[in-house]
């Protein structure tokens, strides 16, 4: 028994393959964030040398960003290594620093000589973490005083036991990965029906400022069913002690999943300056648990002080993700990124994330560019362990829309500076909400439909109806959709 034991754990200690790639880029942000000043995954603007990839972790450091400002992807749980490598490039001499862990925290120097203006392999020696293991990557762009911009681009970054610099020439890299369009509808409130379904929805009704200062109350007259959609009104006025009304409203406890697909067909208001509209999930759990236990999902949020004070508040917004024990226990990642485009054009645009056992990722407008890469993700390998994402986001979600009143995220405080407000109210406008499955393992459903006005009057409110016989029934078409007589949606 004793031989056994020890054999057990010398296993547990030694690692399944003599090296692990961490990232390589290609799928897009898998969960690394900034830390003090900026960071995201990039084209490769520097194809050069032995790096020839499509896209890089990108990095930097301003004059007056902390010394520590980097790349962090956390967490990042393996044992059994002795070294960690990436390729990198620079543009200056500064030294890169490496840190691994809290636990015996430290930053590290790399073993390699650096040499600004060319990709190499940079070896940091982690091997007193070889028993312990990492609990994360962070990456610092340096140390050193400043006297101008200083960035590092990172790529193929690597657990091995070996320390040999790597030479190889990365060439082909796979491009990111399309979702797949094997989706079936499992469910959808397309707010057809002229009210909103209370079997399906809860409105919030309190005035506490969601627990981040905001100052809207909420209320059952901000939300109403207009047109075919449902809509979010925010409005300065004196109601409840608070200094301005808003909506906000979840699915907990009626409609809730594990893993697929959720969409949403939003228009945005104008959020300059002072409004934040979110679309996201929590557990359905959160009465049981709270937060952040119940883990947190946030699809997409707008209105951030970053955006407002670069002046891109139309196309600045984030993905997120909050998870832990207890609210002093509260991990997150947050993503945020500045759009190609606006999505405050007065148009709608569709917010999709993509949940399965091995990551979440979100997207913006699949619908017209399909081949679109994530603008957030995070792994979420299952774990066991209670400071790790992956404990906390196996487990049904309900869906939650809401339109925030300044607070922390803004920065605004002060209804007089809600700029957005000032010449009357501004609306939230939600066209549909839909969850799709494939069926794999481990997804589940739970909800009822929503009401919908019966057969042909619904059918016909406003395109032109068309019937056909389909797999030997009538059917109708309608605005790209398949229907019965009675009006339910049939794909």
């Amino acid at each position: 028994m004793k031989y056994c034991s020890a054999l057990f754990m010398l296993l547990l200690l030694t690692p399944l393959s003599a090296q692990i790639k961490v990232d390589n880029f290609e799928d897009g942000n898998i969960g690394w964030g900034s830390i003090s000043d900026y960071a995201d995954v990039v084209e490769n603007s520097q194809k050069s040398g032995i790096n020839l990839s499509n896209y890089v972790l990108y990095a930097q450091r301003a004059v007056g960003s902390d010394d520590f400002a980097g790349a962090l992807l956390n967490p990042y749980v393996q044992k059994g290594y002795k070294y960690l490598h990436a390729y990198m490039y620079r543009n200056n001499n500064g030294m890169p620093n490496l840190k691994v862990s809290d636990t015996n925290a430290k930053d590290m120097k790399p073993m390699t000589q650096i040499i600004a203006g060319q990709w190499q392999d940079v070896v940091w020696d982690i091997s007193e973490y070889e028993t312990v293991g990492t609990e994360f990557i962070f990456f610092m762009v340096d140390r050193n005083d400043l006297s101008g911009m200083a960035w590092i681009l990172v790529d193929e970054v690597l657990l091995s036991n070996d320390p040999t610099p790597r030479t190889d020439v990365v060439t082909s890299d796979t491009p990111p990965v399309t979702p797949s369009d094997d989706w079936r509808l499992v469910w959808q409130d397309d707010f057809n029906g002229g009210t909103l379904d209370r079997d399906i929805w809860n409105i919030e009704v309190n005035g506490d400022g969601g627990g981040n200062n905001e100052l809207q109350y909420y209320c059952e007259k901000a939300i109403s069913v207009a047109d075919g959609n449902l809509v979010i009104t925010a409005t300065k006025e004196n109601y409840g002690g608070k200094t301005c009304t808003s909506g906000r409203l979840n699915t907990l406890g009626k409609v809730y999943f594990t893993y697929g697909k959720v969409e949403a067909r939003i228009k945005m208001p104008n959020t300059a300056n002072g409004l934040w509209p979110a679309f996201w999930m929590m557990g359905n759990d959160f009465s049981s648990v709270d937060w952040p236990a119940c883990g947190e999902t946030d699809i997409v949020e707008m209105g951030n002080v970053n955006g407002i004070n670069r002046g891109t508040q139309d196309r600045y917004f984030n993905g997120a993700f909050h998870w832990g024990t207890r609210w002093d226990d509260h991990r997150q990642y947050a993503r945020d990124i500045t759009y190609s485009y606006s999505v405050q054009d007065g148009d709608y645009h569709l917010f999709t994330c993509i949940w399965d056992a091995e990551k979440i990722s979100m997207y913006l407008d699949l619908d017209k560019y399909p081949s679109a890469s994530p603008y957030c993700s995070m792994k979420i390998q299952k774990s066991s362990d209670t400071s790790a994402a992956g404990y906390y986001f196996h487990k049904p979600n309900f869906i939650i829309f809401n339109l925030a009143v300044g607070g922390n995220f803004p920065s605004i405080w002060d209804i007089d500076n809600i700029s957005a407000l000032a010449s009357g109210p501004r609306q939230m406008i939600i066209d549909y909400v839909r969850i799709y499955q494939k069926g794999d393992t481990g997804e589940t459903f739970t909800g009822k439909q929503p009401d919908e006005p019966s057969g042909l009057e619904y059918i016909g409110c406003s395109m032109p109806a068309s019937k056909v016989i389909r797999d030997g029934r009538i059917v109708i078409l309608r605005e790209g959709h398949t229907y019965t007589l009675t009006g339910q949606i049939v794909e």
